[in-house]
């Protein structure tokens, strides 16, 4: 099988690129509007760009041209709180993808209790095992519609003491992460191994 873009339709494109873009880890990010009113959703066309200082995008597509909750808050707010989803929470994660209007606050939505941040006004979930607080670095428009790139750069993370190892270190069997795959579809770590990598 081979698929030429330029020939393809948008909607095969995308289908497609969801499936094998796997597996994906879920940023699952508060905001806040203008308004003051506390926003949650997921992205998973996220990930890390630098340690020095700790940088992660945020590839947030527009709904109808215009910008989605998230990004319209981190762009008038210049604030989130990004929190790595477990597969406890998978359920509730889900609930807050709804497309809701800009008044509505998923965390009351989806039963999720909240906490006060430390360095930014967003709240944070309060049952999550992460939680990186975030200030906006930059924002790029890219594609054709054009989506948001957001750049967050985490100025504070918490981390839940009953998922560090012996060594006090987050411990990936503890953690649980849940992965998105295509469609419908996410997925656990079942198994997780050491690779020596060459000197």
């Amino acid at each position: 099988m081979e698929i030429k873009i330029a020939d393809t339709e948008l909607k095969e494109i995308t289908s497609i690129f969801y499936r094998i873009l796997i597996p994906r880890p879920i940023a699952w990010v508060s905001t806040i509007s203008k308004k003051g009113i506390d926003n949650l959703a997921p992205f998973s066309f996220y990930g890390g760009v630098t340690a020095n200082p700790p940088i992660v995008s945020l590839g947030i597509g527009k709904r109808k041209g215009k910008h989605k909750d998230t990004a319209q808050n981190l762009l008038d707010t210049k604030e989130c709180v990004i929190h790595l989803t477990s597969v406890e929470l998978s359920e509730k994660m889900v609930m807050t993808s709804a497309d809701l209007p800009p008044e509505n606050d998923e965390f009351e939505m989806a039963g999720i209790s909240k906490l006060k941040s430390t360095d930014v006004k967003p709240s944070r979930i309060e049952k999550a095992h992460i939680a990186m607080e975030g200030k906006l670095y930059r924002h790029i428009e890219v594609g054709n519609t054009p989506g948001d790139m957001i750049l967050v750069e985490i100025v504070r993370i918490h981390i839940d003491d009953s998922i560090l190892d012996e060594n006090g270190k987050p411990d990936v069997a503890k953690i649980d992460p849940l992965a998105r795959l295509g469609g419908r579809k996410y997925a656990s770590l079942n198994e997780a191994w050491d690779i020596i990598r060459p000197n």
